[in-house]
């Protein structure tokens, strides 16, 4: 019985493979982290203050350009495919953080517990809102 090339990896392309992750990653991470350093530091008591804008827009903008890679030049490539890996999994996997985003939202919660729900769904809304503009088609030339 014959394995399917996109279910099982030879060690050799399971190796690429996870490098090729770990180099995207460490870019998107680095990348991110970059720009992180855009927000300022929240003080005081008000809730508003610490809404991770930055991260918000980082997280719409990583979710909307790997939604329009998927359908678009890499729809058809292998799951396991080497430039699949690096910008899907790795890139856009380490610039977006919804782990962070969570961080934020606890110390939100201490604050107001009203005011960290409203961002937490308006964060999931606005990124099935960028996933599915990712999805539209382009207009036919």
């Amino acid at each position: 019985m014959r394995s399917h090339p996109h279910v099982t990896l030879s060690p050799k392309k399971l190796t690429v493979a996870i490098f090729a992750v770990v180099c995207g990653g460490a870019v998107g991470t680095v990348f991110r982290d970059l720009l992180l350093k855009l927000q300022p530091t929240a003080t005081g008591s008000d809730w508003t203050a610490r809404i991770p804008w930055v991260l918000l827009a980082i997280n719409l903008v990583g979710v909307f350009l790997a939604t329009k890679l998927l359908r678009g030049a890499l729809r058809h490539h292998d799951p396991n495919n080497l430039a699949r890996l690096l910008v899907i999994t790795g890139l856009f996997g380490g610039f977006t953080s919804y782990s962070s985003l969570f961080v934020d939202l606890a110390a939100i919660w201490h604050l107001s517990s009203a005011g960290s729900l409203l961002v937490a769904v308006s964060a999931l809304l606005s990124g099935a809102l960028a996933a599915w503009l990712g999805l539209l088609r382009r207009p036919a030339r």
